[in-house]
């Protein structure tokens, strides 16, 4: 793939990702936060997103606290909404694995 549809692809994924965001949020949480998030920032956390994906598919314990910490230090700016990081993994990852970073938790 040329780098040129990479970026296309890319900047589709960004635009999807705020559009999940604001259709998953709860009517009480501000994503105005997410205004801020560039596509770099935002490449960044799907990155990260992906690679625990992949740990919890191969096996490893992993949990919402541990992605939450991680994600902190990607992004901070999230840090500032209660919940933000259960709806970044939410929107991007697949229900299953977004799942069992909760069952994990007990």
């Amino acid at each position: 793939m040329s780098s040129y549809v990479k970026i296309i692809y890319d900047k589709i994924d960004f635009l999807q990702f705020k559009q999940d965001i604001l259709f998953l949020k709860q009517p009480q949480h501000k994503a105005s936060i997410f205004q801020e998030l560039t596509l770099d920032d935002f490449l960044k956390i799907r990155d990260f997103t992906n690679s625990v994906e992949d740990k919890i598919l191969n096996g490893e314990k992993y949990d919402i606290n541990q992605y939450e910490k991680e994600l902190f230090e990607i992004w901070p700016p999230v840090r500032s909404l209660p919940s933000s990081s259960t709806l970044v993994a939410k929107a991007l990852m697949k229900e299953d694995i977004f799942n069992s970073l909760f069952k994990n938790n007990n």
